[in-house]
């Protein structure tokens, strides 16, 4: 498993007792450092952003409490974070997990698998929080999308994210005369200019794999807005993958790596903002929770995050797609509940939940956040209409391989991998139709 484990060591500096005879009360913390020490086990994925911000959190936390010290439990953000969250909540072995939006089967997802978070709430692994007092802090739509299930609220959502944009460079633009794309054809533009300067038009971190599927998503999207449509539509066996959308997503996806610096597929997730930040590459196809670590790595560079203008239509390239990120769930079977709870109450506070937003890089799922960070100021008014993306409504069929269960396995293309787009989605449409006759 690969997993590691970062603990927040923390002094507890607790209060002398009062002098026999004083009338004073004994301070909060002094009667906190005079109970039962706890360690809190936090199961998370390591993205540095959220682990700073919740560091300052935890930190602001044991202040309060100083007889509990929070232990982060991580691992990568794909598959290996998934297995170590089933590990730990299995063993009992978490107090708090953070996971995404509960993203609940939909009525006519026959035949597919029940994602992880709905089996861990139906098998009593999660804590019902309905009617904790800190979730009135909460926007109420936020709640209902990503942490409602069977009418009971089980979490609460951190933020939201749009991963359909993309940074770039503003010095480079304006160095080459270059606008924001409004359109592919445009888009196409900028890059064969940027190419002919000397300078890579993309960087992605390829090794990775998972940041190349999930940039995918926002060129289906532009393409075709309607997901939840088109995800009915196919499970209904109405639309195919052999239809021109999938070949248009996959050929315009291959057209971009074409223009994406050399050896891409060698660059890790950990790697890749600090190549865009360096100047080795105009734009940076990514989510919007990486401007911090832009910031972080190169404080005077100039940057921006427009949606990535897939569509030949200017209308369908205005608006961002994305999800809701971290949840905060606390583990039914911990031993140390109370002080669990305790800790989403306080994060949870206005004060302590900006501050969370802001050093995250996250949109708000409370109301009335103001941003401190100046991209943040930015950026809010144009994700504020945010739509859900693909992957808050799809599920493939249980059983799925590496290309019926996808809606574009783009690590298979040329030049990331070796197949045209029309080799893709004859594969595509095969599986499915495997996966399908053995659901039923």
């Amino acid at each position: 498993m690969l997993s590691c484990s970062m603990a927040l060591v923390f002094t507890a500096c607790g209060s002398a007792s009062p002098e026999a005879g004083s009338s004073a009360a004994p301070s909060a913390a002094a009667t906190a450092s005079a109970e039962k020490p706890i360690t809190l086990k936090l199961a998370t994925w390591e993205q540095p952003s959220n682990l700073a911000a919740l560091t300052k959190i935890n930190e602001k936390f044991h202040e309060k409490y100083p007889n509990i010290t929070i232990k982060f439990d991580t691992s990568k953000p794909d598959a290996a974070y998934q297995t170590l969250l089933q590990t730990r909540l299995n063993a009992n072995d978490a107090d708090i997990v953070t996971d995404f939006a509960i993203n609940a089967k939909k009525d006519w997802h026959k035949g597919s698998a029940v994602p992880s978070l709905q089996q861990y709430i139906d098998a009593g692994l999660i804590e019902d929080l309905t009617g904790q007092d800190f979730l009135k802090n909460y926007d109420a739509a936020a709640l209902k999308d990503s942490m409602t299930y069977k009418d009971k609220v089980w979490g609460v959502n951190l933020g939201k994210v749009t991963y359909s944009g993309v940074f770039y460079n503003k010095d480079l633009f304006e160095k080459n005369g270059l606008q924001v794309p409004k359109t592919w054809n445009e888009m196409l533009a900028v890059a064969q200019k940027l190419q002919i300067s000397g300078v890579a038009p993309f960087t992605m971190a390829g090794k990775d794999v998972w940041p190349l599927n999930m940039v995918a998503g926002g060129f289906l999207q532009a393409i075709e807005p309607d997901v939840e449509g088109l995800d009915k539509k196919l499970w209904a066996g109405e639309v195919k993958f052999t239809d021109p959308l999938f070949t248009e997503v996959l050929t315009k996806y291959q057209q971009m790596l074409n223009y994406t610096e050399k050896d891409f597929m060698g660059v890790d997730y950990a790697s890749v903002v600090g190549r865009f930040a360096s100047g080795k590459a105009a734009m940076l196809p990514d989510g919007i929770w990486n401007a911090s670590a832009i910031e972080k790595a190169n404080p005077d560079m100039k940057f921006g995050y427009f949606p990535m203008p897939a569509s030949d239509k200017p209308e369908n390239n205005q608006t961002f797609f994305g999800k809701y990120d971290m949840s905060l769930l606390v583990a039914a079977k911990s031993p140390n509940k109370e002080a669990a709870i305790k800790y989403l109450a306080f994060i949870s506070q206005p004060e302590m939940y900006s501050e969370f937003i802001n050093t995250a890089g996250l949109l708000a799922t409370q109301p009335n956040v103001t941003f401190t960070n100046a991209f943040l100021q930015e950026m809010a008014p144009a994700v504020s209409g945010m739509q859900l993306s693909m992957e808050n409504i799809w599920q493939a069929p249980q059983g799925s391989g590496d290309y019926g269960g996808s809606t574009a396995p783009v690590q298979f293309l040329k030049p990331a991998g070796l197949e045209s787009p029309q080799e893709i989605v004859q594969k595509m449409q095969q599986e499915w139709e495997v996966e399908m006759k053995n659901a039923k």
